[in-house]
């Protein structure tokens, strides 16, 4: 009985030591994948999302709401930014000065719209890195 009470704790401690060096291995192994995944420079968001997936199982948290909205913007950024450069060139070709400015703001406005979504989704993938 007292070769039990000695052996048992031994034995668990033993077992529990093996699982935590398991776990600590297999966790060293999927940093080092990711290291060397990371290192590669044909390693673009969408390949390295799926590939933290594979190794801990999160998906990445997307916002539903403001997508549509920011394809608005987009949209009207491009017909906006095509506006302003055809009033800018038919400006240029009438010799109208308030024409060619007017096409130069509008498509300097419709510039900023398109690049507004971009520069908004690479704000939040750098906060939440």
């Amino acid at each position: 009985m007292d070769l039990a009470v000695i052996l048992v704790p031994i034995f668990v401690f033993v077992l529990l030591k093996i699982v935590l060096d398991h776990r600590a291995q297999a966790r060293s192994d999927n940093v080092r994948l990711l290291e060397e995944a990371l290192k590669s420079p044909q390693v673009d968001r969408q390949i390295l999302e799926n590939l933290t997936f594979q190794l801990t199982g999160n998906r990445p948290i997307r916002e539903q709401g403001p997508g549509k909205l920011l394809a608005l913007i987009l949209a009207a950024g491009w017909m906006a930014l095509f506006v302003g450069i055809g009033l800018w060139i038919s400006g240029s070709m009438s010799r109208r000065t308030d024409l060619v400015g007017s096409g130069i703001i509008v498509a300097v406005i419709g510039f900023g719209l398109v690049t507004y979504p971009f520069a908004l989704r690479e704000l939040e993938s750098r906060k939440q890195a």
